[in-house]
């Protein structure tokens, strides 16, 4: 399994081999595709890919400073990447933990008074503690009601997650939170150019990144969808070097994407791998999650995971890419808030008025209704909901747990524009997403649309620039049009794997019901059992959709690995 690795150290310098047991001197061990680094006598270690603010090579230096905090704002003020920084200072005994804004590389941490475990498995840092493994029944509740949103409490107690972009300094008080990388640094940086300039901006930007990540991992295997986004990252890597292309469909009309993503091949003039994903090789009693502190997998994925590990071993490819996030980063925001946006910048304009068409003529809704939702987003600042809820199937007692806490970097843009609110929300909810693939060979799977830079900049546009012409992703595509066939720069819409989760479900309903009913969450009061016995009837439909019975049954399975 790739991206996995654990780190246990002594509160204030590194665990002797006696006290850890283990075969490296500061109780280090990772997965084959994450690079260690270590410098200044193991007081800090790097782990994953860092590059310099240019890109630039990929030699590191750091600069010793007494204070752990100073030394990781100096590195991260000039570095990106893909990356998990901890300090550790003989002179103030702080321990100090960053984990990069990409969010590709899971953190996750516990500690007691002499030693802290770092790590993406929970079973490694509970074991350094001698801790008993216990469910958190109301992240659990939590994670029910909204799966993308990253919370410090993990569904395991005692085990803590290092959000994208933060700062963890332990020292002998506790362990403190910091948003080191803060997003309402960047957002409407760039207010003042126009779409043409912001365009040559975000072009220079995507090819910058992606230049860096295939010198990183030449001959990339990238998942092609036959959308906008995954078609993005081919294009791009196809301009410094040979890479791969797999793109996956299912027997459903709705997902059956072969002839966008075949035009892509012919435009790059590459050969493509088509995989048709059946359900019947989707096995629902495996959550590939199991050993993070948190369910994270999805069912469907595991095709995914298997063909792409496949290829890769065949061809010699170097990592995977994959498009995650595209939507999230390139603006797909879908209401209203970027028309208030722009009368808070401008007041009223014609602008105005090309604004609310474009974004009728995106998000298919009425002039009447744009107009409503952008004025109640104007007189009132708090109508930006911080998260979707989802209540289907749950009891009164889920519900009752909702944690209202913010996500920080939502709290972070309170005072920001509604639409540029949503966008940050969107990019957050999308780092999350980093852990549904688990792909289980030696190469990295990356999602280079995550890369600090893109996220910098795309947050430094005006949030209706996205809208213009009345097309979704605008500003992406324009930039984009150098390199990318008309048909796929143009496409009003994507497919999608609805039908494919609806076959998954037909096929295990009988066996999902009966765990949902008898289950682990049924037993904690958080699914309506009543509800869940429907699910088989004719009014079934109306519940939920098998996207949602799917999430929690897959809730469940790992609940059932830890009770």
């Amino acid at each position: 399994m790739n991206t996995r690795y654990s780190i246990i150290l002594r509160r204030g310098g590194p665990m002797s081999l006696e006290d850890i047991g283990a075969a490296e001197e500061v109780g280090i061990a990772c997965s084959a595709d994450l690079e260690v680094q270590r410098f200044h006598h193991d007081s800090v270690i790097l782990l994953g890919d860092c590059f310099s603010e240019t890109g630039g090579p990929r030699g590191l230096e750091i600069a010793w400073n007494d204070d752990p905090v100073l030394l990781v704002r100096n590195f991260v003020q000039a570095h990106w990447g893909r990356f998990v920084m901890i300090v550790q200072s003989p002179v103030t005994n702080h321990t100090v933990i960053y984990r990069d804004p990409s969010g590709m590389i899971p953190c996750y941490y516990a500690c007691d008074e002499h030693r802290v475990a770092i790590g993406t498995e929970a079973a490694p840092i509970l074991q350094a503690l001698g801790i008993t493994p216990h469910i958190d029944w109301k992240s659990i509740a939590n994670g029910l009601m909204a799966p993308d949103l990253r919370r410090h409490q993990t569904c395991l107690q005692h085990v803590t997650e290092v959000l994208p972009g933060e700062m963890v300094i332990l020292d002998q008080d506790g362990s403190h939170h910091h948003l080191l990388w803060n997003p309402a640094a960047y957002v409407n940086n760039n207010l003042q150019c126009d779409f043409e300039q912001a365009s040559c901006l975000l072009k220079d930007a995507l090819c910058r990144v992606m230049s860096t990540w295939t010198q990183r991992y030449p001959n990339p295997l990238i998942s092609v969808s036959g959308g906008f986004d995954s078609s993005v990252l081919a294009a791009l890597s196809a301009q410094y070097g040979p890479v791969g292309l797999i793109h996956f469909y299912t027997a459903s009309p709705l997902a059956d994407e072969r002839i966008y993503a075949a035009a892509l091949a012919d435009h790059l003039e590459y050969s493509i791998s088509p995989t048709l994903m059946s359900p019947q090789d989707m096995d629902v009693a495996i959550n590939l999650s199991v050993h993070r502190p948190r369910p994270s997998a999805r069912t469907f994925t595991q095709i995914f995971d298997l063909a792409s590990a496949q290829r890769a071993a065949t061809r010699d490819h170097g990592a995977h890419f994959n498009g995650g996030g595209g939507d999230n980063v390139f603006g797909k925001l879908h209401s209203a808030y970027p028309l208030a946006d722009r009368y808070s910048h401008t007041a009223f304009s014609r602008a105005l008025a090309s604004t609310a068409r474009d974004i009728c003529a995106v998000t298919g809704t009425s002039l009447p209704m744009v107009l409503r939702q952008a004025f109640k987003a104007c007189v009132r600042q708090d109508m930006l909901v911080p998260w979707p809820i989802m209540a289907d199937l749950l009891t009164p007692l889920a519900l009752s747990m909702q944690d209202t806490d913010v996500h920080p970097w939502l709290k972070a843009v309170h005072g920001a524009p509604p639409g540029a609110r949503q966008h940050v929300r969107s990019i957050a909810r999308a780092t999350a997403s980093t852990d549904h693939l688990n792909i289980s060979d030696d190469r990295p799977t990356i999602y280079p649309l995550l890369s600090q830079p893109i996220l910098e900049l795309c947050l430094s546009f005006p949030t209706w620039f996205w809208f213009t012409g009345g097309r979704d992703r605008a500003l992406a595509r324009a930039a984009m049009e150098p390199f990318l066939p008309p048909l796929l720069t143009g496409r009003a819409g994507k497919g999608a794997f609805d039908g494919l989760l609806h076959q998954i479900w037909i096929l295990h309903r009988d066996t999902i019901i009966d765990d949902l009913q008898n289950g682990c969450l049924a037993d904690h009061g958080l699914v309506d059992r009543d509800a869940i016995g429907m699910l088989g009837t004719d009014r079934g439909v109306a519940l939920a959709t098998p996207t949602r019975i799917l999430h929690l049954h897959e809730m469940e399975i790992w609940c059932r690995a830890w009770s």
